[in-house]
C-alpha cells in the first residue's frame, strides 16, 4: 500500500526516488549549513569580530567561563560549516 501510494506521488512530481532523496540531501545539507552560519553570525556580531581575532584575543588575555563556551561553540560552527561545505561540493 504504502509503495503504491510513493509511486503515485513520484509519478505525479515526474521524479524518481533517486532523484528525491538527492533532492532531500542537498536540502538537509543547506539546512546544517544555515544553522551554523546563524551561529557564526550571532558570535560575531555578539564580539564584534570575526573567530580568528576572537580567537586571538582569547588566547592572549584571561578569559571568563562564558567566552571560554563560545570560543568552543564558535570553532565547532565553523568546523561544522566546512564539512558540510565540503559534502556539499
Amino acid at each position: 500500500m504504502l509503495q503504491q501510494t510513493q509511486e503515485k506521488i513520484f509519478s505525479s512530481l515526474k521524479i524518481s526516488k533517486d532523484q528525491l532523496l538527492n533532492e532531500i540531501s542537498v536540502l538537509l545539507v543547506k539546512q546544517q549549513l544555515s544553522e551554523y552560519l546563524m551561529e557564526i553570525e550571532y558570535l560575531e556580531s555578539k564580539y564584534n569580530k570575526k573567530f580568528e581575532k576572537f580567537d586571538h584575543d582569547f588566547r592572549n588575555q584571561k578569559a571568563s567561563y562564558e567566552m571560554e563556551n563560545d570560543w568552543m561553540k564558535w570553532k565547532f560552527a565553523i568546523e561544522s560549516q566546512d564539512y558540510w561545505q565540503n559534502i556539499l561540493k
